[in-house]
């Protein structure tokens, strides 16, 4: 009785260390093509390629008015292509996106929760930037709202 005890207790446990093996060795990944292995691991807080990034950071947080003023000088001086200024401001890190030739304004925010958001303004690119010197934000009146969406659809 006791051999027959101890050869079925070895025999489950035998069993159960090869079904953790198993387990352990799947969980690798063989390159199974699951759709959520050909998505990115997280969404990257930077602007695009191609654009002539200002840092604003050293000087702590930054009132959106201040900010746009930099932008606006930036963006609006003679053979300025895409800009994007970097800065803080209460509870983000912001990205201000310029591109004159598209006339088109985009914020990118990265929120202390890990939020991320993005807004884009079509049209109206000097005006939205008068705007935003004086009130801190780029709806201006009489021209579209922006459009913003959470960048992790």
């Amino acid at each position: 009785m006791k051999v027959l005890k101890a050869v079925l207790t070895t025999a489950i446990l035998v069993g159960a260390l090869v079904a953790f093996g198993w387990f352990f060795v799947s969980q690798l990944g063989s390159g199974g093509g699951s759709a959520r292995d050909d998505e990115p691991a997280a969404v990257l807080f930077s602007p695009p390629p191609g654009y002539a990034v200002v840092e604003l950071g050293g000087r702590g947080e930054l009132a959106a008015a201040a900010a746009a003023a930099e932008l606006e000088a930036s963006a609006l001086r003679p053979g300025a292509g895409p800009v994007a200024l970097h800065f803080k401001r209460p509870g983000a890190e912001v990205y201000w996106l310029a591109d004159p030739a598209g006339d088109v304004l985009e914020e990118r925010a990265a929120g202390t929760s890990g939020t991320r958001l993005q807004t884009v303004w079509r049209g109206g690119l000097r005006q939205r930037l008068r705007w935003a010197r004086e009130h801190g934000d780029f709806d201006a009146p009489g021209l579209a709202p922006g459009e913003r969406t959470n960048l992790y659809h």
